[in-house]
């Protein structure tokens, strides 16, 4: 299936949604911005979950519920990394002083 049309849509949301921040943020936005803004993000929601179904193969529209796999990161190794408390540091046989007393 062909992503380009997706993308522009994408691409073309993502320029009128920049365009709004901005209004926001100089304080120009009013209660329709704000509606707009809203519409916008659930489009870009929409739009990007129809590209990801569409790059694993399924129909662009189904159960929202559906499982539809992530890109893959490409920045993710081969193991992850340890949560926080599992990389030895935080132990309770640690010895020393604690560099940083008011980090938990």
């Amino acid at each position: 299936m062909d992503e380009q049309p997706v993308l522009d849509r994408i691409e073309k949301l993502v320029a009128e949604e920049h365009s709004l921040w901005r209004a926001e943020s100089e304080g120009r936005l009013d209660d329709a911005g704000h509606e707009r803004l809203s519409a916008i993000r659930r489009s870009l929601d929409h739009a990007y979950e129809t590209l990801r179904r569409r790059r694993a193969g399924q129909p662009d529209e189904g159960p929202a519920d559906r499982e539809v796999p992530d890109p893959p990161n490409e920045l993710e190794g081969p193991d992850s990394e340890p949560p926080h408390t599992e990389h030895g540091v935080h132990g309770e046989d640690s010895s020393g002083s604690d560099p940083a007393p008011n980090v938990p």
